[in-house]
């Protein structure tokens, strides 16, 4: 996807896009992703376009950032938000969020990993180390030089408690790193209205002088501006602070007043939520990229985790890559694999035992579930972006299973708190290895579909093994449907769950039934009917440009045209159902959707509708898309899709699509109801239109 080709995320200061004076690029537009205001005239801003990093002192309550532009992990003093109370809090976040969904880190561990964080750097907390400061008013003394083991001075500004806001620096350990990226994509799950992509990088740039001598003045020594540098004009063609900023899908800019509009010198790291604390890993998987142990291991998927909520997915799937290597490393060097695949045939409760066999402790049991952490996520990204991938695909058929630990293992594992009433109840751990082993099933069902339906592998087989691929493929997810835990268990006609873990499930599941279902909906609206012409398949077989299909569908077109319209309408028509099914599957998830991959859930979402639009927009096949239920899932994935526009060019681009398709098929641009989401605000329509036919969509 070309909307994908976009630059770095600048951490320390705005906007995202390539450096042009890097020394690789010889002039000229050298990529897609080239800056915003990559104009050799715009002015450049006096911490350069990376920055320098975080603040190194911090500015008095003179001059202090609103709370809209401490989303990042700041305080309004521009230092970093230890408190305990906070760090508790984010600490909590995640586990009610993101470990109920991947479970790849220890609770009990990682609980000890915060809490010898918080001993050594938190503020707020009675046991926290006092400093000592010399006497006298907060006006005369307000700072003091401290030196830490041998190392650079360190501010230490004086509190009326008698303690220092931070007595030594972090450490650069592996364990910190993990701190931080819980505490970043904690604090991203405790954003509840839809997040911006970063700011705009003209933003504030006439203004960038002005703010930083201003804060200058103010005691912040960290970014100063250049000596002599005199703040220059504002142009005609900048943005004053003060009035709202032009629509556009980029950043912050959606034609409505920011929330940091009243704060001039607001950078990526302001707004976005978690930055600064992601800043502060970033650090440290700088120091440790190369390594290969289990902590290397879930760094890097965690780090792939923040970058996938911000919809950066070529940026998250260099880190969950990482990881995949790692883990690669792991389970050679532990022999963690197995002899036979996991599947829903044969005697699977000896085959699981078997497996088990091999898990000696937990290390073993959280390597394997980073590593199938590592295939979910590499997975669902390449099934939507040709990128390069760490290998840990060509092992699935030997990867064990999750293990379930006994009781002497179980510390820490006992269960997370859930949001309820009290706070007080506990999900089993039990509970959360179910859905996802249940989440492995299915994504491993859906690899070995593809690989079966597409190259060699198909080409390989007769007519008939090709059509018990297919069968076989609809008749095992059915299977395994009714064998699930009666806890896990759904009618069709049931309403979307609240629950993200049941949604999750669902959606795969529907998902899953869609994609093995799919070539038989191809086949129904595109080769089908001129078969019965008296055309040959060969001649038929071509796609939008007219040229020939690839060997492996053709080869399947010929094995499905032997089963007979009956079937043939049959399985289109549960492709169909799947689709509509799949889109809604979140719908009853309160708040703003927290899901692993929000790039990939919403270009699939939009794939459905591609599907949905050529089955109605088909004569033969027309009947089979109810027309009112058509309209109103065409219109909720509109604006689904607009809500994630700022955030993402690829939702940016698919909205447009969709908007052209609704006009084209219903004379109109969709209604505004009511919200999708509760809790996230409805953008304006965005501007433009696509060129791009949804012919042969499936």
């Amino acid at each position: 996807m070309e909307a994908e080709d976009r630059g770095l995320l600048r951490i320390y200061t705005r906007g995202e896009g390539i450096d042009e004076g890097d020394g690789t690029h010889l002039g000229g537009s050298a990529s897609p992703a080239r800056s915003e205001d990559s104009d050799a005239n715009m002015p450049t801003p006096p911490d350069g376009l990376w920055g320098t990093g975080l603040p190194t002192t911090m500015s008095n309550d003179t001059i202090r950032r609103p709370e809209p532009a401490c989303e990042g992990g700041l305080k309004p003093d521009g230092s970093l938000d230890l408190d305990v109370t906070t760090i508790n809090r984010l600490y909590d976040s995640y586990m009610k969020n993101f470990h109920r969904m991947h479970p790849f880190l220890d609770k009990g561990r990682l609980r000890k990993l915060f809490d010898r964080f918080i001993s050594r750097y938190a503020t707020g907390n009675p046991s926290f180390r006092k400093v000592a400061v010399d006497s006298g008013s907060d006006q005369e003394r307000p700072m003091k030089r401290q030196r830490s083991n041998g190392s650079m001075p360190v501010a230490v500004p004086h509190s009326q408690e008698g303690f220092s806001v931070r007595a030594e620096p972090t450490e650069r350990s592996p364990g910190n790193a993990i701190v931080w990226l819980v505490m970043a994509l904690g604090k991203m799950c405790l954003h509840h209205t839809p997040l911006l992509n970063y700011v705009p990088e003209g933003r504030a740039i006439a203004n960038s002088v002005v703010s930083h001598q201003i804060s200058a003045s103010n005691g912040v020594t960290g970014n100063s501006p250049i000596p002599g540098v005199k703040p220059s004009p504002i142009s005609p063609n900048s943005t004053p602070f003060t009035h709202p900023t032009p629509h556009s899908i980029d950043g912050v800019r959606t034609g409505e007043r920011s929330p940091v509009d009243n704060y001039p010198g607001a950078k990526n790291l302001d707004v976005i939520p978690g930055l600064a604390y992601y800043a502060k890993a970033a650090e440290i998987l700088g120091d440790q990229g190369d390594g290969n142990d289990l902590v290397h291991a879930q760094m890097f998927l965690l780090a792939g985790l923040y970058k996938g909520q911000l919809a950066r997915v070529k940026e998250s799937m260099s880190w969950i890559s990482m990881a995949g290597r790692a883990c690669m490393i792991l389970l050679d060097r532990y022999k963690l694999y197995k002899e036979e695949y996991w599947a829903i045939y044969g005697d699977t409760r000896k085959i699981y035992e078997r497996g088990q066999a091999r898990i000696k402790d937990k290390r073993h049991s959280l390597i394997v579930l980073a590593a199938w952490t590592c295939l979910q996520l590499e997975s669902d990204i390449l099934a939507e972006l040709k990128l390069p991938s760490s290998g840990i695909l060509s092992i699935e058929n030997l990867l064990l299973m999750p293990l379930n630990m006994p009781d002497e293992e179980t510390e820490g594992y006992e269960g997370l708190q859930q949001m309820q009433e009290e706070l007080d109840d506990f999900e089993p751990y039990d509970n959360i290895l179910f859905y996802y082993t249940a989440q492995c099933f299915i994504r491993g069902r859906l690899n070995k579909a593809h690989a079966q339906l597409h190259g060699h592998e198909c080409l390989n087989q007769s007519l008939n093994e090709v059509i018990s691929v297919l069968v076989g493929h609809e008749e095992t997810l059915q299977k395994w449907r009714g064998q699930l835990p009666p806890l896990m268990q759904w009618e069709d006609d049931d309403p979307p769950p609240a629950d993200i873990l049941e949604a999750r499930l669902r959606a795969k599941y529907w998902g899953a039934r869609m994609v093995v279902n799919r070539p038989f909906l191809d086949f129904a609206l595109h080769i089908m009917p001129q078969l019965k012409e008296g055309r040959s398949l060969e001649e038929v077989a071509r796609d939008v440009h007219g040229n020939p299909r690839d060997p492996a569908e053709i080869h399947i077109f010929k094995a499905i045209a032997t089963m007979g319209d009956i079937n043939v309408f049959e399985a289109a028509t549960r492709c169909i159902e799947a689709a509509m099914h799949s889109t809604v599957a979140f719908d009853g998830v309160p708040d703003r959707l927290i899901v692993t991959n929000i790039h990939g859930t919403a270009h699939a979402q939009f794939g459905n509708m591609l599907v949905l639009s050529a089955t109605f927009y088909n004569k033969a096949m027309h009947r089979i898309v109810p027309e009112p239920k058509f309209q109103r899932l065409l219109e909720r994935t509109i604006r689904f899709l607009r809500k994630l526009a700022p955030l993402s060019p690829t939702s940016y681009n698919d909205c447009q699509i969709l908007e052209k398709i609704s006009k084209l098929l219903f004379g109109g641009a969709p209604q505004e109801a009511k919200h999708l989401y509760r809790g996230e605000i409805e953008p304006q329509s965005l501007p433009g239109s696509a060129a791009t036919s949804f012919a042969h969509s499936t």
